[in-house]
């Protein structure tokens, strides 16, 4: 029987295991690299032209500009809604995670024409800079907002009662944000690299970026070797700027609890927070869901193609799930698996976390990419892994994990390391700590993590576009396949009804977590 005091003590098996899982999210990436690193001209194109270096430059400012934004604006929420209870609280975060079930160039088409609706200048708010840092911050910042509030629920009823006893609510603010800072800080930070591997927004606003010019190497110009090298270049930037960043965020993730403090801390009512939490959040949903989306709506007024919206939604929506769900799954155990190797080891915890960073600034198309070169040189006995919808869900999970593992990270940081020497005193064994014990802490997070991921997956057009079989597109595919050629009012139904769909869903699994934290 297996000791549940290898949870807490250290091992080799905990850097052979971060080793592996990142080994095993790089390898589609790899197999491209390897395959394409000697290319057979003489003289390879170089990777850093003047051309590319503005780009990369242009995609790092927008990358910092959309981290700071997000942290600044998502922490404060996420503390507000963690911490007090106000009226239609409930309705408003849900109505806020809509941002993360959009994809991006989805809300940059709709934020510039709803630039053109309002007759606003081309080189105005909407556009360049501004307008592709606009159209990733609708996104980053409920991601920051959510993790965050995630975070703050996490801490203990008896910690809250000391700092408010210490001094006052403005006390227990500043404690609570200072608390969940790191973690915040981080999902910013992967905010803002997510934005390094998407060409969306900056090709519609024209403020193309290193994503842009990866882009036409590959798809314009037929040079895999040279987007290869390209995306190294851009994840080498992102290395060496993530690298002290993760060192620093490390060991402030997550402290751990004593066993007694386990009970969430209720949501208080204070005047302030009842006046200033539905203007907050009435106000970042003005600006992330309803301004963006609002450019679609137009068109509805004209005319409502409802059969034909209905006709391509039937056709994508089974597939579309399909793919969000698997990878979901996928995704949470791998970040669990990762977050149980690195335990309370601070370096460990950086080195996993520069893993992650370096894994966000692959751009999806090269692990795509990979994984059609893997299926070429795989036999036909592994169709199913290779060349079926199984390996659209491998390519989101391996994309989208990291969320799953931070929250997992934070989750077991926060675990009393006394738990399991208890548990090893009364000879409980691994197994039954780890269903009786850690799986219920656990539990909030990786719900909360799955269903992100999940919205995350549903919403990717990059991978799917490449890895999907024929007659097996998503919805957000079949939108961007259409948008070019279709007339304004069926892009316009078919992102309502996207939204739309996906808001019930969102629902319904907001509920179905609701009812399963309850149970005893």
């Amino acid at each position: 029987m297996m000791s549940c005091l290898i949870l807490e003590r250290p091992g080799k098996w905990r850097g052979i295991g971060i080793f592996a899982g990142l080994l095993l999210a790089l390898a589609p990436s790899l197999a491209l690299l390897f395959s394409l690193g000697h290319p057979t001209a003489s003289s390879p194109a170089p990777v850093f032209t003047t051309v590319f270096i503005n780009a990369l430059s242009r995609s790092l400012a927008v990358a910092l500009a959309v981290a700071i934004f997000s942290v600044a604006i998502g922490l404060p929420t996420g503390v507000m809604a963690g911490l007090y209870q106000f009226v239609l609280r409930r309705t408003l975060l849900a109505l806020l995670a809509l941002p993360l079930l959009v994809p991006s160039f989805i809300t940059a088409i709709g934020l510039s024409m709803v630039r053109v609706a309002l007759g606003l200048r081309p080189n105005g708010l909407f556009s360049g800079f501004t307008g592709t840092v606009l159209a990733f911050v609708t996104f980053g910042t409920p991601l920051v907002s959510f993790i965050t509030l995630a975070s703050v629920r996490g801490i203990s009823r008896s910690q809250v009662d000391a700092a408010r006893l210490a001094g006052g609510e403005r006390h227990l603010a500043w404690c609570v944000a200072r608390s969940v800072l790191p973690l915040a800080a981080l999902t910013g930070v992967l905010a803002g690299v997510l934005t390094l591997s998407d060409p969306g927004p900056g090709q519609i606003f024209g403020h193309t970026g290193a994503a842009s010019e990866i882009l036409v190497s590959f798809a314009s110009q037929y040079d895999f070797a040279l987007a290869a090298r390209q995306c190294l270049a851009l994840a080498g930037v992102v290395f060496f700027a993530g690298l002290p960043v993760a060192a620093f965020l490390a060991p402030r993730l997550a402290t751990g609890l004593l066993a007694r403090d386990v009970t969430p801390a209720p949501l208080a009512r204070v005047r302030w927070a009842e006046m200033c939490g539905p203007m907050l959040l009435s106000a970042l949903l003005l600006g992330t869901v309803i301004l963006p989306l609002a450019g679609f709506v137009q068109p509805l007024f004209r005319s409502v193609p409802a059969e034909r919206a209905l006709q391509e939604v039937g056709r994508t929506v089974g597939n579309t799930a399909f793919y969000g769900i698997v990878a979901s799954l996928l995704a949470t155990m791998l970040g669990v698996t990762l977050a149980i190797c690195s335990g309370r080891d601070a370096k460990l915890r950086a080195t996993l976390l520069v893993g992650l960073i370096l894994l966000f600034a692959l751009p999806p198309s090269l692990g795509a990419l990979g994984w059609i070169q893997l299926a070429g040189a795989s036999p036909a006995q592994l169709d199913p892994v290779f060349r079926g919808p199984l390996t659209v869900s491998l390519a989101l999970a391996l994309r989208f994990f990291p969320f799953a593992t931070i929250f997992a990270l934070r989750g077991l940081g926060t675990a009393s390391p006394s738990w399991s020497s208890v548990a090893a005193i009364h000879g409980v064994s691994l197994w039954t700590f780890g269903r009786k014990v850690l799986a219920p802490w656990l539990r909030p997070a990786i719900l909360t993590s799955a269903l992100l991921i999940l919205l995350l997956a549903t919403a990717d057009v990059s991978s799917v576009l490449l890895l999907h079989p024929p007659g097996k597109s998503s919805l957000p595919l079949a939108i961007f396949t259409v948008m070019a050629n279709a007339p304004e009012s069926l892009v316009g139904a078919l992102c309502v009804a996207y939204v739309g769909g996906a808001a019930l869903l969102l629902g319904a699994g907001l509920l179905a977590s609701r009812s399963f934290r309850r149970k005893p």
